[in-house]
């Protein structure tokens, strides 16, 4: 996945319109859609106002987002609780 294409899936997971994303990015609505289309490049203070937005690091906006990675209301992501355990036993080996 691009860059662009992270962005969209994660403002889609954070179930963030365009507009709203646009209102909070103080980026247009059209370049927005730019964006994520790949069709526009971002500057270095967009992708910092985008990853504060999205409540990323820049790593997260190279990595395309897990699959089932889901949302629950309040903006925490939910993983998979096999995944969750293998977390969870790897903090407490160290």
């Amino acid at each position: 996945m691009s860059v662009g294409e992270n962005i969209k899936t994660i403002r889609q997971l954070r179930a963030i319109s365009i507009e709203r994303f646009s209102a909070l990015t103080g980026i247009s609505v059209e370049n927005c859609n730019m964006i994520e289309a790949g069709a526009r490049a971002l500057n270095s203070s967009e992708v910092q106002i985008i990853c504060r937005v999205l409540g990323v690091n820049f790593d997260a906006l190279l990595a395309a987002p897990k699959q089932d990675e889901q949302e629950d209301n309040d903006g925490s992501v939910l993983m998979p609780a096999e995944e969750l355990e293998n977390l969870l036993g790897k903090m407490r080996d160290e």
